[in-house]
């Protein structure tokens, strides 16, 4: 999945978009894991987040691996799940970011707004 998620930086950020060209943060992890053969619940960081939960999939955030998932939040639950990207390691994370940004690997952002739990789908590398 991490280099399914590499292989896509440079390419712009489109709202709903789930490739091949363009992604938003939850298309690019869609498409990273489906890309392995993984289910990660849909194109949407909440039904995400909820479908690993579902299948017991979520591991504390202190202890994540390159390939778990981040999920950010803007109330602390999982109902306000915003933006969600992929772990590289050492502080680094890949995501479709933004407009005028595009899919990135930079360092983790705003660590206070990250849900306690990542997701570890089976094959996260």
């Amino acid at each position: 999945a991490i280099a399914f998620a590499r292989a896509q930086l440079g390419d712009p950020y489109g709202w709903g978009d789930a490739g091949p060209n363009s992604w938003d943060c939850s298309g690019l992890v869609m498409g990273a894991y489906g890309s392995q053969g993984v289910a990660t619940g849909g194109h949407n960081v909440v039904w995400q987040y909820n479908y690993f939960a579902s299948i017991g999939r979520l591991v504390p955030l202190s202890q994540r691996q390159p390939g778990d998932i981040l999920f950010y939040s803007n109330n602390g639950t999982a109902s306000g799940g915003y933006h969600d990207s992929i772990y590289t390691g050492n502080g680094q994370m890949i995501e479709a970011a933004k407009p005028g940004v595009g899919v990135v690997e930079r360092a983790v952002w705003l660590p206070n707004q990250l849900l306690p739990y990542v997701a570890r789908p089976t094959g996260s590398l």
